[in-house]
């Protein structure tokens, strides 16, 4: 019983090796990839897409398809990919603190990122709740800008000095804009970009560009509550700069708090924007969006169709003997039957084994055989079975029993994810 407990601890252990090399080698990968990717997005935007807001708002959207680029051929295919990222994949395979290190940095870039929207959580639940044209907002004794909070039960945060100074339709206004950004999915796109920077934290450059990212989201929630609100960029810049003058007259020393931000920034280029405001067609928006989605479809099936599959069943032998020299019986019709199995026994047909053997130049009469298992990527994988073959004897068909690594559950998780 206790070697029993202690055999499926050990493999619990092989298994959590196996998925952190695994994972480390595609996600690291992903990451140094991202760099030029990021450069990529950055340069578009502040570029031919300069003044698109909507498509300045998709490009981001790419960023959904890197963390799944680490399984492309490509890295083994290119030689040039080869020299480029192969140092990362070995440094992973026989470097522990190398894969350990990456998993375990994912582990606490994760824990600050919850732990900063936990908090962010248990202050807005700790304000007190009002009714404000005729909407449940949380109010906030801070002088921070409004915001929107909580994926799966958003609320609005108001400060209370604005709701002390500004009328109906100015209160009406900063809560439209709030509920457009839980409209258009904001809070989710924040939520999937903290993702996506705890996988792919190497490229600290992620963190950097959020308020770059942050600007672009907020550009789209400006133009859309504008045409659905009905109200002209003239009125909606001058909230926006009553905002920031009641703000700084609440906060010691004349600088405005915002929510997840340390400091102000872009104010002059925001209030621009929203003067350059021109009604756009709804329609079009929605091909636009149609149109991005399309293409974001098509980046995951062209990665699908030119990665390497979940995992590749391997049809080579290994024979080893005692003086610890071993070939490697490539796949072939003759192999196939000299050699076959099932659940319970390997079967070796001698007559179809002699040609194999005599092919390799294989003359021992005793000798072990590893065969079966499965490569998830070239040079990993693993559930190999071994057994020991006596060839002495004149047996036409050798039966002999093992036990087969697929039926552990460990061995199955790693092979299927």
């Amino acid at each position: 019983m206790i070697w029993n407990i202690w055999w499926s601890f050990l493999r619990f252990v092989s298994l959590l090796d196996d998925l952190t090399v695994y994972f480390s080698i595609q996600l690291g990968r992903c990451a140094l990839l991202s760099f030029p990717i990021l450069a990529a997005v950055l340069i578009l935007r502040r570029g031919i897409l300069r003044k698109k807001i909507f498509l300045k708002g998709m490009v981001w959207g790419i960023f959904l398809a890197v963390p799944f680029l680490g399984k492309l051929n490509l890295f083994y295919d290119s030689r040039w990919m080869c020299r480029l990222f192969m140092w990362w994949n070995d440094l992973c395979m026989v470097c522990r603190p190398a894969r350990y290190g990456y998993v375990l940095c994912m582990a606490v870039s994760a824990a600050v990122i919850i732990r900063k929207r936990s908090n962010l959580h248990r202050m807005l639940h700790h304000m007190e709740k009002r009714y404000i044209c005729g909407q449940e907002v949380f109010v906030c004794e801070m002088a921070a800008t409004p915001f929107a909070a909580g994926v799966f039960h958003p609320g609005i945060a108001v400060p209370a000095v604005m709701i002390e100074q500004f009328g109906t339709e100015e209160l009406e206004m900063i809560l439209f804009h709030e509920k457009t950004h839980i409209r258009l999915g904001h809070l989710w796109y924040y939520l999937l970009w903290d993702v996506i920077r705890v996988l792919l934290w190497p490229n600290f450059l992620l963190s950097v560009c959020m308020r770059e990212f942050r600007e672009d989201l907020e550009d789209i929630c400006d133009q859309a509550a504008m045409q659905e609100g009905g109200m002209d960029a003239y009125e909606y810049g001058k909230l926006l700069i009553g905002s920031i003058k009641i703000l700084q007259e609440e906060t010691p020393g004349g600088t405005a708090a915002f929510a997840g931000e340390k400091e102000y920034r872009e104010v002059r280029q925001r209030i621009l924007r929203i003067m350059e405001y021109a009604p756009y067609e709804k329609r079009r928006v929605r091909i636009l969006c149609v149109c991005a989605l399309a293409v974001l479809a098509g980046i995951f099936l062209m990665i699908y169709g030119n990665s390497f599959p979940r995992y590749v069943k391997l049809m080579d032998m290994v024979v080893t003997n005692d003086a610890e020299e071993y070939w490697v019986l490539k796949d072939s019709g003759m192999l196939r039957k000299a050699v076959s199995a099932d659940e319970e026994k390997v079967y070796i047909d001698r007559a179809a084994m002699d040609v194999v053997l005599r092919e390799y130049g294989i003359e021992d009469s005793q000798f072990t055989l590893l065969f079966g298992g499965y490569e998830k990527l070239p040079g990993f994988g693993g559930n190999g079975n071994l057994v020991y073959v006596d060839y002495s004897g004149q047996e036409e068909r050798l039966e002999i029993p093992y036990e087969d690594s697929d039926v552990y559950i460990t061995a199955r998780i790693l092979k299927m994810i």
